[in-house]
């Protein structure tokens, strides 16, 4: 009896302590003359993670849950901010949140990186596996930056150029192979696809899809586990007598045992990469191999070099970081071209002609295929993989002021204990920056001499200092694969199931933590030969 009173007792005074926190956010929330919703979770803590994979269907019909959850926030697109404002603050327990869709604050905001960083519980789920160049803040970060930089270099992007072509030949002759010529694996592909590109770069592994020796999952097993699923930096902390199948589910324990494959699957690679002698590390390009080399050019300088875990964190980083824009950039842009005929001859005519000078080289082909990259542009505007991680202070104890573009709030002051939700979904769907922006239109960003128009309201990468590391990777990437595919094979589909593939599309999720179809086996493509010229 005197336990459970205990523990009643306990109950009650985190219910008092979580009202007044709340309570005193509400003051402050009120003093930014800000329009503001209330959350009885406070958000990105492991209790907002569980609750979103146990009771997701239940949370959606809270608009306080849809201010936040990215799933939501791609869902309704400008509508939330029309209604509340460009700045509005959901108020909780543990923080405040500044959502914002104003395209001058989050210029603002990314530009500020040392005031505003990175919150140690996103840190936690994008560093699962080691600090790294995303993870890391404040002096720490011009570190990973320097030491990271040489594996984004033009040596990289002609290997990526060269390796995305060689996986996009077979991928298409697979296709071309498919009963009726019709494929419902296009999401699936162009993710292998992508995977195997940045495998062969980071590691020379082309093939991921085969359990290496002594591994129980293939590396894209043991990835798409790790990225399918919102518990696995929750799960990672608890203890190792907790993680048995005695105490958890199996579906549970399977995320589990992917974290450890991947751990494996690097540690291997590094300790390969330290111990190969230096001319044969210089004889191919590989990640792993760069960043070592990189660290470990100024001896003497320990704190310039990179521990094996940052090498492992900034390789899972990297495959993360080039893997999924990319790939779902390439699946909806393959998929719309389907659906939209004019766009995909309008890109043909491009294909044709750069191609058909006979070039095939990164420096020859890739500057010229501008309708491509347009191509990309406006599927990532539409569809992009995730918003930048949130913002907090760092100095959570002092105000600080950011601008808006409001005539009303032309700035403001947020209050200690705020953290910032940048909705770039919403900037990108907003008819201030692009005319009919429902509409998928990628000749929006050619001016009429061909060249690309960059929006002040674009952030699929990001903006400022910390702008994506890997966005060149992915560009190059998205370019010789689109080029490849479609030098070869024309997208169809009837005019009845165009509907039908465009409401696949628009039922996606950011489910745990980036953009993707909840039913890609119920898209359907006809793959057409085509003859260059004919």
């Amino acid at each position: 009896m005197g336990l459970w009173f205990l523990f009643l007792g306990l109950c009650i005074g985190v219910l008092v302590r979580c009202i007044h926190t709340l309570y005193r956010n509400y003051v402050s929330a009120r003093k930014t003359g800000l329009r503001f919703i209330v959350s009885p979770i406070t958000p990105y803590t492991v209790a907002w993670q569980v609750a979103t994979a146990l009771l997701r269907p239940v949370l959606v019909k809270f608009r306080w849950f849809r201010a936040i959850d990215w799933t939501c926030a791609w869902q309704d697109g400008n509508s939330l901010h029309e209604e509340l404002g460009s700045c509005f603050i959901v108020v909780s327990p543990g923080l405040n949140v500044l959502c914002s869709s104003d395209s001058r604050t989050i210029v603002n905001v990314l530009r500020r990186w040392r005031e505003f960083v990175k919150p140690d519980n996103v840190n936690e789920i994008i560093g699962l596996f080691g600090q790294n160049v995303d993870t890391s803040n404040g002096d720490d970060w011009p570190r990973h930056r320097k030491l990271t930089a040489p594996c984004f270099s033009e040596r990289a992007s002609t290997s990526v150029w060269n390796e995305a072509r060689h996986q996009t030949s077979a991928l298409v002759t697979q296709w071309l192979s498919a009963p009726n010529h019709k494929i419902n694996t296009l999401f699936a592909d162009t993710g292998t696809l992508a995977l195997n590109v940045v495998s062969a770069i980071a590691f020379e592994n082309h093939q991921t899809t085969q359990p290496a020796k002594g591994h129980s999952l293939s590396l894209h097993d043991a990835l798409t586990t790790i990225m399918g699923s919102s518990l696995a930096p929750a799960l990672e902390a608890l203890p190792h007598w907790l993680k048995s199948e005695k105490f958890l589910p199996k579906q549970v324990t399977h995320v589990i045992a992917a974290t450890g494959e991947f751990s494996t699957y690097m540690d291997a690679l590094i300790s390969r990469e330290r111990t190969k002698p230096a001319a044969a590390s210089d004889a191919k390009l590989n990640l792993i191999g760069t960043l070592i080399r990189a660290s470990g050019e100024k001896d003497g300088e320990m704190n310039a070099r990179l521990s094996d875990e940052e090498v492992r964190g900034n390789v899972f980083n990297f495959i993360i970081g080039g893997l999924e824009p990319t790939a779902i950039a390439l699946s909806y842009a393959l998929a719309l071209l389907a659906v939209h005929g004019d766009v995909q001859e309008w890109v043909l005519e491009e294909i044709d002609e750069v191609l058909g000078e006979g070039g095939d080289s990164y420096k020859d082909v890739y500057p010229r295929l501008k309708r491509c990259l347009a191509v990309m542009y406006e599927t990532l505007r539409l569809f992009a993989p995730s918003p930048p991680p949130p913002r907090s202070f760092a100095t959570p104890s002092s105000p600080h002021e950011i601008p808006t573009s409001s005539p009303t709030h032309p700035s403001l002051t947020l209050p200690p204990n705020t953290q910032i939700m940048l909705n770039p979904w919403s900037t990108h769907a907003s008819a201030s920056h692009f005319s009919s922006p429902s509409t998928w239109d990628p000749r929006r960003w050619l001016d009429a001499s061909g060249n690309l128009v960059h929006s002040a309201g674009f952030f699929a990468w990001g903006s400022g200092p910390r702008i994506c590391p890997g966005m060149k990777f992915s560009q190059v990437q998205f370019c010789a694969v689109l080029a490849g595919v479609l030098a070869r094979v024309q997208l169809v589909v009837g005019p009845q199931e165009k509907e039908g593939i465009l409401g696949v599309l628009m039922d996606s999720g950011a489910e745990p933590l980036v953009l993707k179809v909840r039913r890609p086996g119920e898209l359907w493509v006809g793959v057409e030969e085509r003859v260059r010229g004919a």
